[in-house]
């Protein structure tokens, strides 16, 4: 990795699967941060069913992305 970074952290979930938390928190990462390089599964929980069947799922992760050299690096000119 070259450069500088930048980590933050954030959470989400779904009802689906861990996989799909995952890629929810990323997903919506990624509408407004770019040059996201990496992340990091810092939590995982969710909560059950009444019949002991996971009913959803949470993530907490830590996103590292590039931090730009200037504030007009990548933009339109």
């Amino acid at each position: 990795m070259t450069g500088v970074t930048k980590t933050i952290r954030l959470a989400g979930g779904s009802e689906h699967s861990v996989e799909d938390a995952i890629s929810t928190v990323l997903g919506r990462a990624a509408e407004t941060i770019a040059d996201i390089r990496r992340f990091e599964v810092k939590q995982l929980g969710g909560t059950v069913s009444e019949s002991g069947v996971p009913s959803s799922y949470e993530v907490t992760l830590d996103i590292t992305f590039g931090v730009r050299e200037s504030v007009h690096e990548g933009m339109p000119g």
